[in-house]
């Protein structure tokens, strides 16, 4: 009658068990594979580990080539940087500049990374953005989730700076020395600028707080140039770039400004804090480093340099006497 093998009753067992891991893991492979090719899954995936080789320093070759593809437009897709990089500025990173030297202050001057330090990742916009205020309207007021600080608003407001109304930052014009607007300080120049007529075309704004004073002199056909460096009202400048006002962040320490000589009708400094006369430097003692490349970007023997002179003539006299 019927005889049971038990052994090879048991190596055939053996052989189904092993075939069926088999098969599963195939089919597994397949599903994954469908589920990455035809979900957004697969992209979001693909999209991280491009993002993480973008990052990735270990590789300098292969970081330059996906530069590479990034900056010939081959490589479309760039995942956004953390949210804590929203107030990132190329070569202003407070925590790294804080590590150099505060002799005039250059630790507040712009210090770049290596390039393989550099993130490659596109910085996010803070949460709520809007398209920015149209101009002429952005001169006197911004969203405020654009720009969500209130830091200048609340120490400043009194002085004219800007305030908060509703969803708006509204810039009534005014700074620390002509609080009660851009305009009447304009006007009050006027008496000994020749600032209307034509005869001043460019102007350097230096400690421009959120650059008024440059965004109203356009209404006198003066381009303004503002700057002003990151301190503790680390957005005043992107305030201005929101605005729509020329500006940059820029510092006046140990090094020049970075324009060539001769390129500006007017400089301008409203208790800028700058220490014009304190780097004095051989083989001129009484001028300052600061003075004398402010000095070196002021256009000579025009019609009206000696308005611009005139300016800089009681700090001259200051620095002589002291």
């Amino acid at each position: 009658m019927g005889h049971l093998n038990l052994p090879s009753s048991k190596r055939n067992a053996r052989q189904w068990r092993l075939l069926d891991l088999v098969s599963a893991s195939f089919f597994a492979a397949v599903f994954l594979f469908f589920l990455l090719v035809f979900t957004p899954l697969g992209d979001s995936l693909a999209a991280s580990g491009r993002q993480t080789l973008l990052r990735s320093t270990s590789d300098p070759k292969q970081r330059d080539r996906l530069v590479a593809l990034v900056e010939s437009g081959q490589q479309q897709s760039i995942e956004s940087c953390p949210a804590d990089a929203v107030d990132h500025m190329p070569c202003e990173d407070p925590r790294r500049n804080s590590q150099f030297s505060r002799e005039m202050n250059y630790y507040r001057e712009r210090h770049c990374p290596l390039p393989e330090e550099t993130p490659l990742c596109l910085i996010p916009p803070p949460e709520g953005y809007q398209i920015p205020v149209l101009w002429p309207e952005s001169l006197n007021k911004i969203w405020h989730n654009n720009m969500p600080y209130n830091k200048i608003a609340d120490r400043k407001g009194h002085q004219g700076w800007m305030k908060e109304e509703g969803p708006y930052f509204i810039f009534p014009g005014g700074g620390t020395m002509f609080p009660d607007g851009a305009i009447q300080y304009i006007e009050k120049l006027k008496q000994y600028i020749p600032i209307a007529g034509g005869g001043l075309r460019t102007a350097l704004d230096m400690g421009c707080g959120v650059a008024s004073f440059g965004g109203y002199l356009l209404a006198e056909d003066i381009l303004t140039l503002s700057f002003a460096p990151r301190d503790s009202h680390k957005a005043q400048i992107q305030f201005a770039l929101e605005r729509g006002i020329p500006a940059f962040v820029a510092m006046l320490g140990t090094r020049r400004l970075p324009f060539p000589a001769f390129s500006f009708d007017l400089m301008h400094c409203s208790r800028c804090l700058i220490p014009f006369t304190a780097t004095r430097r051989l083989p001129f003692p009484a001028f300052s480093f600061d003075l004398m490349h402010c000095s070196r970007c002021l256009i000579p023997f025009t019609a009206y340099s000696e308005f611009s002179l005139t300016l800089l003539l009681p700090l001259l006299q200051t620095s002589v006497t002291s």
